[in-house]
C-alpha cells in the first residue's frame, strides 16, 4: 500500500490528516506464490550392511497454469558397507569401505517471477472509467524445469590406525526445460517471454582427504586436501522463433558465447595479436575462409555470409565444414574475428587443503584455498590500459613498457592521447584474459591451552587463549587481482577483496 499527502497543518503530527494535499493517487497491490507440496520417504538398513533409500514428492506450483502446475519427483539410492562383510572383517588395512549411488529427479520453479505463466494488465483510468494495458505476455505452456542427477561415489578409512580417510564422488547432472527469458521479434511488442527450452549438463568429481601423520601423547599432525574437477556443457540450444530451429549460437553475454558442445563459462571474443613494432599500433586476428587459397583476406571469404544467419564463424564452419580456416593481424578492431578462444572460467581443479597440529598445550591450524587452470577477464586491468587523454584516469604501471620508437618488441601499444586510430586498444579482447589461479591463506589460528590444578578447583575444565588471521596473503597472477571475488570470471573495478582480519580470544570451559 502507498499513499503520499503533503501540506501539513502542524509540524508535529505525522497522520496522514494533517495533510490537506493529495500529492498523487493511493496504490496497492498484492503478489504471492504458492507452492504445494506432499512427500515421503523410505530408510532401509539391513545388518549394517546393506543401506537402501527412496523418496517421492508432488510439487505444484501457482507459478504455472493448471495442467502444468503439478510435477512428481523423486530419488533412489543404495549403499554397501563393505568393511563389515566376513571377507574384510580383521583386514589391518581397510578399517572402514562403503560403495553408494543414488539416482534422481527434481524440479525448479523459482526465479521467473510470480507470474510468468499469466497474462496480467495495467488498470488505468479512462474518462472516469478503466482502460486496459497489457503488461506481460505469459507463456500458458510454461512447466518446471527439471535435473536428472546420478551420482557414485566411495569413502575408506585405510591404514594403521586410520592413517588415511576420504571420500570419492562423481556425478552428471542434465538439466532440461531450462527456464529462461527468450527476447522476442520487436513486432510482437512484446519484449520477453519465459520458456522451457535447452539442456544443460554438469558433471564432475570430487574428493576429500584426511592424512593423520603424527598421532602421539603429545604430538599429532593432521593434514587434509578437496577438491572439485568440474565440467560444464551445453547440450541442446533453445529454440530461435524467427526460424524455428536451434540457435547455432547465442552471443547476449559481452565475454562469453552460448553454443552447442560449449560451456556457458567458454570465452568468445577477438583474439589479440600483439603490438607492431613498426609503428606501435594494437593488432588483432582475422580470420577467414581463403577460398582461392592465397594466404589474405579478400571480398567475400568473411564469415557473415547471406546464408550464415549469424554470421558468426561458428555457424560458418557448421554448413562449411570443409573450409580452407587461415588467419592474419588486422589493425582495425572491427574487423577482427569474434570466437571461442580456447578458454574458460572453470579451472581443472580448485579446492583447500588444511593443516592440524598440536604440541603439548600449544594447537595450530591453517586452511588454505586455490584454483588451477582457470582464466578470468581482468576487466579493472584493462580500464588501466586504455589510451584515453593524459591525465583523463589512472594508468597501471605497465603502462612504462609501452611502445616509444620503431624497433621496441613489447605488447603495450603506443600511447597516442586517444587517437581514433588507437582508441579500441583496451577493448575487450584475450590481450586482458589473465590465468586465474590463485593460492590464499584462508585462516591461520594458533591457541594455547592452560590447564592447572588452580583452574581445575575453581570448576574450570580449560581456558583456552588463541589468536587468529583471515585472509591473510593471496598469490595470483597480477598484483590486486583477486579471482575469487568473481565466478563469472569477469574481475570488475571498485570490488572489496575479502578483508584481512585479525582476531583475539579467550575459550572457558567449565
Amino acid at each position: 500500500n502507498t499513499a503520499s499527502m503533503s501540506g501539513a497543518v502542524s509540524p508535529y503530527v505525522d497522520d496522514l490528516n494533517n495533510f490537506i494535499i493529495v500529492s498523487s493517487p493511493p496504490t496497492s497491490w498484492t503478489r504471492e506464490a504458492i507452492l504445494e507440496s506432499y512427500f515421503g520417504q523410505v530408510n532401509y538398513d539391513f545388518d549394517q550392511k546393506y543401506y537402501l533409500t527412496g523418496s517421492v514428492r508432488r510439487d505444484g506450483s501457482s507459478r504455472f497454469l493448471p495442467g502444468n502446475k503439478w510435477g512428481t519427483f523423486g530419488s533412489v539410492g543404495a549403499a554397501w558397507v563393505l568393511s563389515n562383510e566376513n571377507f574384510l572383517k580383521g583386514n589391518s588395512f581397510v578399517n572402514f569401505l562403503k560403495l553408494k549411488t543414488s539416482y534422481g529427479l527434481v524440479g525448479e520453479q523459482a526465479g521467473v517471477g510470480l507470474y510468468p505463466g499469466i497474462n496480467s494488465y495495467n488498470v488505468g483510468n479512462l474518462n472516469d472509467g478503466f482502460a486496459l494495458s497489457n503488461r506481460d505476455y505469459g507463456n500458458p505452456d510454461l512447466t518446471w524445469e527439471t535435473s536428472t542427477q546420478f551420482q557414485t561415489g566411495v569413502e575408506f578409512t585405510f591404514g594403521a590406525n586410520g592413517f588415511l580417510e576420504g571420500s570419492v564422488d562423481y556425478y552428471r547432472k542434465l538439466t532440461k526445460d531450462l527456464l529462461f527469458d527468450r527476447r522476442n521479434n520487436p513486432s510482437s511488442g512484446i519484449a520477453v517471454t519465459t520458456v522451457n527450452d535447452g539442456e544443460l549438463m554438469n558433471s564432475g568429481i570430487e574428493f576429500d582427504l584426511t592424512a593423520h601423520v603424527f598421532r602421539t601423547k603429545d604430538f599429532t599432525l593432521n593434514l587434509s586436501l578437496n577438491g572439485e574437477i568440474l565440467d560444464n556443457e551445453i547440450k541442446k540450444m533453445p529454440i530461435e522463433p524467427s526460424t524455428g530451429l536451434p540457435k547455432y549460437i547465442d552471443t547476449a553475454a559481452s565475454s562469453f558465447a552460448y553454443s552447442q558442445g560449449h560451456s556457458i563459462y567458454d570465452f568468445y571474443m577477438r583474439e589479440w595479436a600483439g603490438v607492431d613494432a613498426a609503428d606501435g599500433r594494437a593488432m588483432w586476428y582475422r580470420y577467414f575462409d581463403d577460398a582461392n587459397g592465397n594466404g589474405t583476406f579478400d571480398d567475400g571469404e568473411g564469415f557473415n555470409t547471406p546464408d550464415n544467419g549469424t554470421g558468426s564463424i561458428v555457424e560458418y564452419l557448421d554448413k562449411n565444414p570443409n573450409a580452407n580456416v587461415q588467419r592474419e593481424t588486422t589493425k582495425v578492431y572491427a574487423d577482427a574475428t569474434t570466437k571461442y578462444v580456447g578458454k574458460s572460467v572453470i579451472p581443472k581443479v580448485r579446492g583447500a587443503f588444511r593443516l592440524n597440529t598440536a604440541y603439548k598445550n600449544f594447537d595450530l591450524s591453517a586452511q588454505f584455498i586455490y584454483s588451477l587452470g582457470g582464466y578470468a577477464y581482468d576487466s579493472a586491468y584493462a580500464n588501466l590500459m586504455q589510451n584515453a587523454q593524459a591525465g583523463a584516469n589512472n594508468w597501471h604501471v605497465d603502462i612504462k613498457d609501452r611502445w616509444q620508437q620503431p624497433g621496441d618488441v613489447t605488447n603495450v601499444p603506443r600511447l597516442s592521447d586517444n587517437l581514433a586510430a588507437d582508441n579500441r586498444v583496451a577493448s575487450l579482447s584475450t590481450r586482458f584474459l589473465t590465468k586465474s589461479d590463485y593460492l590464499s591463506l584462508n585462516n591461520i589460528k594458533l591457541g594455547y591451552t592452560l590447564r592447572s590444578n588452580a583452574i581445575a578447583a575453581a570448576g574450570i575444565d580449560n581456558v583456552n587463549i588463541w589468536v587468529s588471521g583471515d585472509n591473510l596473503f593471496l598469490l595470483s597472477q597480477r598484483d590486486g587481482f583477486n579471482p575469487s571475488t568473481a565466478e563469472s570470471g569477469v574481475s570488475n573495478q571498485y570490488r572489496y577483496s575479502p578483508l584481512s582480519t585479525f582476531t583475539m580470544g579467550v575459550r572457558v570451559k567449565f
